[in-house]
């Protein structure tokens, strides 16, 4: 359970001035039109929710997107996990220290507050064991300036195997003293980005559009 009174971590009182700036750069302002038209047409086909956590009051995000590939040329895309950075949204490093077969161990850096700040960890990635046809690739932290991180995406064949549903979560827990919504609906906006930003990536690969 997330505890506004905690005791500070070690970095804690430095970077709350950060965490004021954070805010405000996570909250923004309302778009103008041509920004929300352009908006809407980047998130078009793209549900979005906040979930529950078991034991916090900060919700997960929650993504659910189709593209026009099967999965067998969206699974090898989601598995690179060294390439992350060129298409994650704000990934700056993502580099793995060790791997066999799907699974790694995977250190990656995402810039947030425009910069500002930096948000590291070391992640353990690999496909889980599934019954029936679709695939799951999990996440979750191992160490980091965070509190808690973990992400999987679920990819499942529709329409005969001509598409490919994306089912993504995320929660994190960045250990900044702001208000437990503010994160719940930056972890619902960060899924949304991220099924968007694995589309563009897919139509980028050889062969079509997603």
């Amino acid at each position: 359970m997330r505890n506004s009174s905690r005791p500070s971590r070690g970095m804690m009182s430095q970077t709350f001035p950060m965490a004021v700036f954070l805010s405000a750069w996570l909250i923004g302002t309302v778009p103008g039109h041509a920004a929300a038209t352009e908006a809407q047409e980047e998130n078009a086909g793209i549900f979005t929710a906040q979930i529950p956590e078991q034991g916090s009051e900060i919700a997960g995000g929650h993504a659910v997107l189709v593209v026009d590939k099967p999965i067998d040329e969206v699974l090898p895309i989601v598995l690179d996990y060294a390439n992350y950075v060129r298409f994650m949204p704000n990934f700056t490093k993502s580099r793995v220290l060790a791997q066999r077969g799907s699974r790694a161990m995977v250190y990656m850096e995402v810039s947030v507050a425009k910069g500002m700040y930096t948000l590291y960890g070391q992640l353990n990635l690999a496909e889980r064991p599934q019954d029936g046809a679709s695939r799951v690739v999990e996440g979750r932290l191992l160490d980091g300036n965070i509190d808690a991180f973990n992400a999987s995406f679920k990819l499942t064949p529709v329409d005969d195997g001509a598409r490919t549903e994306i089912d993504f979560k995320i929660y994190v827990d960045p250990a900044l003293p702001l208000p437990s919504s503010i994160f719940s609906r930056e972890n619902e906006r960060a899924a949304g980005r991220t099924v968007r930003a694995l589309r563009a990536r897919i139509a980028e690969a050889p062969g079509g559009s997603a």
